[in-house]
């Protein structure tokens, strides 16, 4: 599992790189400073000690890649669709927003780590500090990493990144009132390119487009989005995953509303503080 925030590069990056080193550089991309690689240490002829560079050797790369999967990637998603819909174009300036980061911490704490790190399963990996660590990551204004990049390709998120969780938290009939909170927000993120009135063109190529379409002019566009197999797999239709989603989907009508001079959004509810961004 490899694990590094690389955008797309920026217009004037092969210019500041010519200005840096004297020539020309067609490869060149924009990175964060953290990395971080991770092997099952599982060599049948042995092999080189990778460990000396940084590289985490394991006895089993699954906590990690379900970590990356379901704390990193699904946020990342869950701020680049609120971003867009309160008319940001970069995650670092959504994260900056209080009730973003809200939506995305409580996720992670109320749902995935006690999916993760139950007591009765206690996981390796200290989640907490990887949640904080991955919200630190997404305010790095130097990266300039859009809304764009990172809401594309949402059925397959929320098929990979999102729908395990909520199947994990329905198998044990516990809330999951915060996870809600991403299908909800992808449903009006969905609801504006249907009106086309996204910022930016949405690609996705798991999307039927005539299904979206006729899911967002439903009568009930949740109940519709809810019993949609391509978001949810074979939780489609399924009742808690539909009366969640509707509540939480109210809540983001509210957040994405033009509300004057003070936005709803910085009033999102927040169960668990979770501290100020910092951006390096």
């Amino acid at each position: 599992m490899v694990d590094r925030i690389t955008p797309r590069p920026a217009p004037d990056l092969f210019a500041r790189v010519r200005a840096a080193i004297g020539r020309d550089d067609g490869a060149a991309v924009t990175a964060e400073t953290f990395m971080q690689w991770v092997i099952e240490d599982r060599f049948v002829a042995g092999r080189p000690d990778r460990g000396r560079v940084g590289v985490e050797l394991v006895d089993s790369i699954l906590p990690d890649e379900e970590a990356k999967v379901r704390i990193l990637n699904a946020s990342h998603s869950c701020i680049a669709w609120a971003g867009t819909l309160i008319g940001l174009p970069y995650v670092h300036k959504a994260i900056g927003v209080p009730a973003v980061r809200q939506m995305a911490f409580n996720y992670v704490t109320d749902d995935v780590i006690a999916c993760l790190d139950s007591p009765d399963r206690p996981g390796p990996l200290d989640l907490p500090a990887y949640r904080d660590e991955v919200l630190h990551r997404f305010g790095n204004a130097a990266l300039r990493d859009t809304n764009e990049r990172v809401a594309m390709n949402g059925f397959s998120k929320m098929q990979g990144f999102i729908a395990p969780t909520l199947r994990d938290r329905l198998e044990i009939g516990a809330s999951i009132a915060s996870v809600a909170v991403l299908p909800a927000l992808f449903l009006a993120f969905l609801q504006r390119w249907h009106r086309g009135a996204l910022p930016y063109v949405y690609q996705d190529p798991s999307m039927d487009e005539t299904v979206v379409h006729a899911m967002c002019a439903a009568a009930d566009p949740v109940a519709a989005s809810c019993a949609n197999s391509a978001l949810w797999g074979d939780i489609a239709g399924h009742d808690q995953p539909t009366a969640s989603v509707r509540l939480a989907f109210a809540q983001v009508q509210q957040f994405s509303s033009d509300t004057g001079s003070t936005p709803i959004w910085m009033a999102w509810p927040s169960r668990t503080s979770c501290g100020v961004v910092s951006v390096r």
